[in-house]
């Protein structure tokens, strides 16, 4: 509970992280919940998203539209269906290439080297990989699918929405022979369009592998909605709740 903290969560200014991976300096917000400055001894789970510019303010934003990520998050814990949790925006730089192969072997190392320990060193988070998430969409849901098969042991949990699957990744590929992780998943998109039959068969192939629906996967489809930051915003609630 907060008592005299500000009913808002609060969003720190850009933080550049400089990168040897990535070769410049990288920057991201930090979203912390209403009571984070007022509990001191609580700890937060984190999710990590892409495309940090879209998630907080309509004058950074693709075409002025969020995904109202702080608006959401305060309302599903006002609801009392989440725990609170912190959220870093890391800002896209060249996302077509750091989203996709073999580019977001260097940007997953920037976040898992870099930015996650300096993350865990300046907010009081929870840091199992059971408590930390990563989540996106288009190649952004890619990248994010990459980075929990990747490294299950930093992020235990990702969703992936309107993925761009077989564009420029593998993967389906490693899925399909690979062992499987121990992932939370979720995947989405609209339909028609908007990427859906590349995301039935990540779901198919995820279920093939033994992944359960309802219990470690969950993949929806929502009729005529569209690929773009609007329709993210408005479903974004599912993945956070599922998450």
């Amino acid at each position: 509970p907060y008592f005299y903290a500000d009913p808002a969560g609060l969003i720190t200014s850009p933080i550049g992280i400089p990168s040897r991976h990535t070769g410049h300096t990288r920057y991201v917000r930090v979203y912390t919940p209403p009571g984070y400055f007022e509990n001191h001894l609580k700890r937060y789970p984190v999710l990590y998203m892409h495309d940090g510019s879209n998630l907080f303010f309509p004058d950074e934003s693709f075409l002025g539209t969020t995904w109202e990520v702080d608006e959401t998050m305060e309302l599903l814990d006002a609801m009392s269906v989440i725990d609170k949790a912190l959220v870093v925006g890391i800002y896209a730089d060249q996302r077509t290439d750091e989203y996709t192969q073999p580019g977001y072997e260097g940007y997953g190392s920037f976040i898992v080297d870099e930015l996650k320990p300096r993350i865990d060193a300046s907010f009081r988070t929870l840091t199992a990989a059971d408590k930390t998430a990563v989540m996106g969409s288009s190649l952004g849901g890619v990248v994010s699918m990459y980075l929990a098969w990747q490294w299950p042991e930093v992020f235990g949990k990702a969703a992936c929405l309107s993925s761009t699957f077989t564009w420029r990744d593998d993967l389906m590929e490693r899925i399909g022979v690979e062992p499987a992780r121990n992932l939370r998943l979720y995947l989405d998109s609209g339909w028609p369009g908007d990427n859906y039959e590349v995301n039935r068969s990540m779901r198919d192939l995820l279920v093939s592998r033994g992944y359960v629906e309802g219990k470690d996967l969950l993949y929806l489809a929502f009729p005529n909605d569209l690929h773009s930051e609007r329709y993210w915003a408005m479903r974004c609630h599912i993945p956070f709740q599922f998450l």
